[in-house]
């Protein structure tokens, strides 16, 4: 099935203008008609999704742009695919520890403070 901009748009939930930034910056390939429009493709949406993952894991512009350009090259730099994806993969996992102890620390206080507020109310 393909899409015209303001369709796909509505569907991925991205603006008109980031799917051009998009393409411009050749986080995607969009395949355009004779009158030079632009079609999106099923395929297309399988591929922002996924660079919306990566995205929402905080992967940079920069690395992104890399994946992708490596993912349009094809099947010879899975090896460098695979290595930035696991290289990405340590760092949000540290990051995630980061912050499940910052969550512990948050979740301590406040059985500190709701336990402070039930003495103050049991002494009166």
């Amino acid at each position: 099935m393909t899409y015209s901009i303001g369709e796909f748009s509505k569907i991925v939930g991205l603006s008109e203008h980031t799917l051009r930034f998009y393409e411009k910056e050749g986080l995607i390939k969009v395949n355009r008609n004779d009158n030079n429009v632009r079609i999106y493709s099923d395929e297309n949406k399988l591929w922002i999704e996924s660079l919306l993952h990566l995205k929402n894991t905080g992967m940079s512009l920069k690395d992104m742009k890399q994946f992708a350009m490596w993912g349009h090259i094809g099947d010879e730099t899975m090896e460098e695919r695979l290595a930035l994806l696991k290289n990405h993969r340590k760092k949000v996992v540290e990051e995630f520890e980061k912050l499940r102890q910052s969550l512990e620390h948050l979740d301590n206080k406040i059985y500190f403070y709701e336990n402070e507020l039930g003495d103050c109310f049991s002494k009166k």
